[in-house]
């Protein structure tokens, strides 16, 4: 009897301790609740601007005209003129982004019926996150967005672009401002790939600078449910009021290229080797939640 009862008694702690070391707590797993897409879908494809950045683009046209990166001989000039190129769009993207999670961040914290006009903002958001739309959203559904609407560290944005357009070099770069090899699946949409098998139809996508491509790139790893180990990462973060930094959300990478866990190595050595967490300083500061 003894015996049995000792059995219940370790079966019961193993269980409490199990519930307790789960992947993720209870807070995170109600934030992801509204996946839907399938991991094992072709992870860089690449959205259409919203309308919303559309507008934008078009109101704030880019001054800085695009270096010749391979035309900069000298390894060290070429990277310094990289960094600096991207860096602004990375921020620029950031502070938008910052901006959005007050304003909703002033809803979540709101004990007030949502107006129709914050409903319309709010929806929009959701559509454009990849998360269903609904007639009301609870906080929950509310936490869900901020999940998404979050930002994305300059240091992993610059190692990953250097690592994907070979340093802007790769033709994808110079004929398409594509500096994360993002894809898309319309015909005449991009740049077919050379060595694209026979039976694939998609192209690397083209964008009319490479500010629409940084914007893009963070709106991926924001949205695909391929990165929700990203994200759940940077909530981490959040929740404990530490920076967010490019170390920590890179293992959160393994699905963006086939190489998994190689590529992941392969971030994470650019971001050390190039001590691009100096870049970190520049970006916006979160706020503390």
């Amino acid at each position: 009897m003894e015996k049995k009862i000792l059995w219940i008694i370790s079966f019961a702690l193993i269980f409490i301790l199990w519930i307790k070391a789960g992947p993720f707590n209870s807070d995170q797993r109600d934030i992801e609740q509204d996946d839907s897409s399938d991991v094992s879908a072709l992870q860089q494809e690449s959205e259409d601007a919203t309308s919303e950045e559309k507008s934008y683009f078009r109101s704030h046209p880019i001054k800085v005209k695009s270096p010749d990166f391979a035309a900069i001989t000298d390894v060290k000039e070429r990277k310094k003129a990289f960094f600096s190129y991207l860096t602004p769009f990375v921020n620029e993207k950031n502070n938008l982004i910052l901006k959005d999670r007050e304003r909703l961040n002033v809803l979540l914290n709101s004990n007030t019926k949502m107006s129709k006009k914050n409903k319309k903002w709010v929806s929009a958001l959701r559509k454009n996150h990849k998360l269903k739309t609904l007639d009301n959203y609870s906080k929950d559904d509310l936490n869900a967005l901020l999940n998404r609407l979050d930002i994305i560290p300059v240091s992993l944005v610059l190692a990953q672009a250097a690592n994907e357009s070979a340093w802007g070099t790769s033709r994808f770069a110079t004929k398409g401002n594509n500096f994360f090899g993002q894809w898309c699946f319309r015909k005449g949409c991009g740049l077919v790939p050379e060595s694209r098998d026979n039976d694939a139809d998609h192209e690397v996508r083209k964008f009319k600078d490479a500010r629409e491509s940084v914007f893009a790139y963070i709106d991926n790893l924001n949205s695909n449910a391929a990165y929700k180990k990203l994200r759940a990462a940077r909530l981490k973060l959040r929740q404990e009021k530490e920076d967010i930094t490019g170390l920590y959300l890179v293992h959160g990478l393994e699905h963006y290229s086939q190489r998994g866990q190689a590529y992941v190595k392969e971030i994470e050595g650019l971001i050390n080797y190039n001590k691009l967490w100096r870049f970190n300083r520049y970006q916006p500061k979160p706020e503390l939640q």
